[in-house]
């Protein structure tokens, strides 16, 4: 075994450690950005949260993907629209009391949008009791993720999405939404 033989092994560990250095890297790089959006799709759920609790039809508008925004006929169209919807869910006696984000968010990436499947826990206070419903919401990053918009996806199947997300990535699949569980009230 020669001097240059050893040479050229040490050079080729050194490469070795090298790659692996980089690949690890690559990882923790890629679990921080993963990190990162998980965290925005939840800030900016939490504030969605917040607003559809309160009433907050501004805020609720800002969160509101522009396209469902213009197919209503504009800004004003759907502020009429969630008020009436408000006023209906009132009238019967409901009030949206909770509204819970998910942990297990699924999302992907295309080259404009990220989109995200929220899983969302709702609690109603209804005349005699509380319904307690698991649907979910469409997340949509825009801009560079600066930003997120929400989707209902009570009326949404496989067949429908891409009239409202052209970009639809059919890698996410729609979950089915559960029967809602009522629980009556117990004086």
């Amino acid at each position: 075994m020669t001097k240059a033989y050893f040479s050229f092994q040490i050079k080729m560990v050194m490469v070795r450690n090298f790659l692996c250095f980089l690949f690890l890297s690559a990882c923790q790089f890629t679990l921080t950005a993963e990190a990162q959006v998980l965290e925005e799709i939840k800030t900016a759920g939490q504030i969605y949260a917040y607003a559809q609790i309160h009433g907050d039809y501004e805020i609720l508008l800002d969160f509101t993907y522009p396209v469902l925004i213009e197919k209503a006929g504009g800004r004003e169209a759907m502020k009429s629209i969630l008020k009436q919807i408000q006023e209906t869910k009132i009238n019967k006696g409901q009030r949206l009391i909770k509204l819970t984000l998910g942990e297990h968010i699924q999302y992907t990436t295309n080259a404009t949008e990220v989109h995200a499947i929220v899983p969302v826990t709702t609690t109603t206070k209804v005349p005699g009791g509380t319904i307690t419903a698991e649907t979910n919401l469409i997340a949509v990053g825009t801009e560079g993720r600066d930003n997120w918009y929400f989707i209902e996806t009570t009326s949404i199947n496989e067949k429908n999405i891409n009239k409202i997300l052209p970009n639809w990535d059919f890698n996410l699949e729609l979950p089915f939404n559960k029967a809602p569980l009522y629980k009556e009230d117990t004086h």
